[in-house]
C-alpha cells in the first residue's frame, strides 16, 4: 500500500518511546465527525476535518526531519462507512491508527458534560438525537437525518450528540495524553465549542469542549491550576461564562471587536474570581499591527512569573482571524499561527518554576473556514500544519 511503510515506521517510533524526547505531537480527530453537517452549505462543514488530514498526511510523507513526529489518531466507531452509507472516503486508513473510544471513556465523558453545562442541556440534546434517530427507523428512514435548528446558525442532526460526545472524549484524552507523557497533542474535532455557555448552545457550538476538558482536569485535582488561551477571531462568551467559577482556571481571549458576539468589548479582566481576560482587537489587524502586543498581554496572562504557574495550557485554537477567512476581517498568515506555538512554548518553558513540570500543552479546533488552496496568505489546514510544526 502506498503509506503502508510510512506508517509502520510511525507505529514503530511511537511504540518504543522514542519519539517522546523528540518533541513529538499527537493529533486526535473522529473521521465520522460528517455525521453532524447541515442539508445545505454551511462554512461548519466536515471538510475541515478531512482537508486538515490530507494535509497533515502529506505533511508525515514529504517532512523528511519532522514529518515520522506528527502522530495521527482517528478515535471514530468504525471505519467502514458512515450511519447513511457514504464511505469515509476522504481518509486513507493506511497513513494512521484507528483507536475507537471504549464504553468507560464515553460515559466519563458524558459525566464531565454535565458537570460542565447547567439544567438539562446536555440530556435534552442527548435525548432529542435519539429520540429523532428511533422515529426514523421506524419510518423506515435513514437513521442520519437532519433535525433542524437551534439558532440560525446552530444545526442538529441525529447524529449530532454522538459526534460532541466523541469530540469531548477526544479533548479528554488530549490532556490526559499530554499531561503524562508531557507532549503537545490536538484535539482535531468539529463542532466547535468556544461559545456554548453552561446553559446554551450557540454560534455553531453544541457543548463547551475546553472547559469541560478544564472541569475533568480540576476533578482530577482541586489543586491543579489551568489556563485557556482562545485564538479564534470570536470571543468564546461561553467558555467565560463557566470557566470565571473556578478560581483556580484562567481564560483568555484575543478576538475581533465588533464581531460575534458581541461581548468582550473592551480590554479588562472580570469574572466571579477576576480570571477572566478580555483583549479585544480591529478588524484588519495583522501581526506586525497589533496582533503581536495582543497575543504578548495573553501569554503574560496565563502564566506569569511569582503569580500564576499553570499545570495545564489549552488553547482554543481557532483559524477564522486569517486573512482568507470570510466569517471575519483580521488580517493573520498561516505562518503566523507557527510563530504563535514557537512564542507561547518559549513562555510556558521561561516562565516555569524551578523543580516544576512543564505545562501540559493541548490545543483543540475551533473555528476556521477557509479550506480553498488558492487562498491569499494561507488556509485553515495550511495553518494548522505550522501550528504543529512549531511544536515538535
Amino acid at each position: 500500500m502506498k503509506y503502508g511503510g510510512l506508517n509502520l515506521v510511525l507505529f514503530v517510533c511511537f511504540s518504543i518511546g522514542i519519539c517522546d524526547s523528540l518533541s513529538s505531537v499527537m493529533v486526535i480527530f473522529d473521521s465520522s465527525n460528517s455525521l453532524h453537517r447541515d442539508m445545505t452549505y454551511h462554512p461548519e462543514q466536515p471538510e475541515r476535518i478531512s482537508a486538515t488530514i490530507k494535509e497533515l498526511r502529506d505533511f508525515v510523507i514529504n517532512s523528511k526531519d519532522k514529518g515520522n513526529l506528527l502522530e495521527l489518531v482517528d478515535v471514530a466507531e468504525a471505519k467502514s462507512a458512515a450511519l447513511d452509507g457514504t464511505p469515509y472516503d476522504n481518509y486513507s486508513y493506511d497513513s494512521f491508527l484507528h483507536e475507537p473510544f471504549s464504553d468507560a471513556e464515553l460515559e466519563h465523558a458524558r459525566k464531565i458534560l454535565l458537570k460542565t453545562h447547567k439544567g438539562d442541556l446536555v440530556t435534552r440534546i442527548e435525548e432529542s438525537c435519539k429520540s429523532a434517530k428511533e422515529r426514523r427507523i421506524r419510518e423506515g428512514k435513514d437513521a442520519l437525518g437532519h433535525m433542524g435548528h437551534l439558532d440560525p446558525d446552530t444545526f442538529l442532526t441525529t447524529e449530532t450528540y454522538a459526534v460532541c460526545l466523541r469530540a469531548t472524549a477526544a479533548w479528554i484524552k488530549a490532556v490526559d495524553v499530554a499531561s503524562k507523557n508531557r507532549r503537545p497533542v490536538m484535539a482535531l474535532t468539529r463542532p466547535p465549542g468556544h461559545h456554548a455557555t453552561s446553559d446554551s448552545s450557540n454560534g455553531f457550538c453544541i457543548f463547551n469542549f475546553a472547559a469541560a476538558t478544564a472541569v475533568h482536569v480540576l476533578d482530577q485535582d482541586a489543586d491543579y491550576r489551568v489556563s485557556i488561551l482562545d485564538w479564534d477571531v470570536h470571543y468564546g462568551q461561553g467558555v467565560a461564562d463557566i470557566i470565571q467559577h473556578f478560581p483556580n482556571a484562567r481564560y483568555v481571549s484575543i478576538h475581533q471587536t465588533p464581531a460575534f458576539p458581541y461581548m468582550g468589548e473592551s480590554f479588562r479582566v472580570s469574572g466571579a474570581n477576576q480570571n477572566i481576560l478580555t483583549i479585544p482587537i480591529q478588524p484588519e489587524t495583522s501581526w506586525t499591527c497589533g496582533y503581536k502586543d495582543a497575543f504578548y498581554k495573553a501569554l503574560d496572562f496565563i502564566s506569569k512569573d511569582g503569580e500564576w504557574s499553570p499545570d495545564v495550557v489549552i488553547v482554543c485554537a481557532g483559524y477564522d482571524a486569517l486573512d482568507s477567512d470570510d466569517l471575519a476581517s483580521c488580517s493573520l498568515q498561516a505562518n503566523d499561527y507557527g510563530e504563535m506555538s514557537k512564542l507561547l512554548q518559549q513562555h510556558l518553558e521561561r516562565t516555569m518554576v524551578p523543580n516544576k513540570r512543564q505545562p501540559a500543552l493541548i490545543l483543540g479546533l475551533e473555528g476556521g473556514y477557509q479550506l480553498s488552496n488558492y487562498a491569499g496568505g494561507g488556509n485553515l489546514q495550511q495553518a494548522i500544519v505550522k501550528t504543529l510544526e512549531a511544536l515538535i
